[in-house]
């Protein structure tokens, strides 16, 4: 990466469990105030600056008020198809009485895709997804187990085809990605297999999966290690410049 302008490196980043820790109410979620300085510094050093997360839209603009940074929500997911707006409407249905019965857990339901918390329960993630599998219509809808939360929503879809459609606009020099969770795993697929020069960041956590991080260039300990290489990013960039 040092060999790239740092004005034609693109960054892309997580939010939950990479810029901010992950807590027992999603809505109590900050940023780590460190890191959204780190962010602020990068919009106007590098090509572009994403948080690419499965939160909402409305949501990011709240959670990331930094101009310059591009928010894309809900994993960046297209609105689905007549038939897969259908499965997942049924699917929202079945699944919202389900939960009724399980104390803790709860339904979101976002443009493209829905998700099913379940970190204030004594369910596991594999107990949580046998639960919810014979509600899914297979051709239209799959569920990916992440951090206490299961997602629904077309499949083959994710974070790692969003970043595909981006690219072509974006055509930068250099990427940098950062991830935590179940849902970065296609990002980090995607930006590992690029002729361009790039680095894919794993935030560790006792959560993640034992090979979520096997594509990954650099792998730091929480959203505190993440935020202390955001801001060696940014001294290389002030360096370069």
């Amino acid at each position: 990466m040092a060999r790239v302008p740092p004005g034609e490196l693109i960054l892309v980043t997580d939010f939950d469990g990479t810029l901010a820790e992950v807590v027992q109410d999603p809505a109590a979620a900050r940023a780590r105030p460190e890191a959204l300085e780190a962010l602020q510094e990068l919009v106007g050093l590098l090509a572009d600056v994403i948080v690419l997360s499965s939160r909402p839209p409305a949501q990011l603009e709240n959670l990331v008020p930094i101009s310059g940074v591009r928010l894309i929500g809900d994993s960046g997911l297209v609105i689905p198809r007549h038939a897969q707006k259908e499965a997942l409407d049924r699917f929202n249905a079945d699944a919202s009485r389900l939960l009724e019965r399980i104390p803790g857990a709860w339904l979101e339901v976002k443009p493209a895709s829905t998700a099913i918390h379940f970190r204030n329960t004594n369910m596991n993630g594999e107990e949580m997804l046998a639960l919810l599998r014979p509600l899914l219509d297979g051709a239209r809808l799959s569920a990916a187990l992440g951090r206490k939360v299961v997602e629904v929503h077309a499949p083959k879809a994710g974070k790692g085809s969003a970043m595909a459609a981006l690219m072509p606009a974006e055509d930068p020099a250099g990427v940098v990605c950062f991830g935590d969770d179940e849902n970065d795993r296609s990002l980090f697929e995607y930006v590992t297999a690029l002729d361009i020069p790039h680095m894919a960041v794993g935030v560790w956590s006792p959560e993640a999966p034992a090979d979520l991080f096997y594509r990954c260039d650099v792998v730091v300990q929480n959203p505190a290690g993440a935020t202390a290489l955001l801001h060696e990013i940014v001294e290389w960039a002030k360096a370069w410049s």
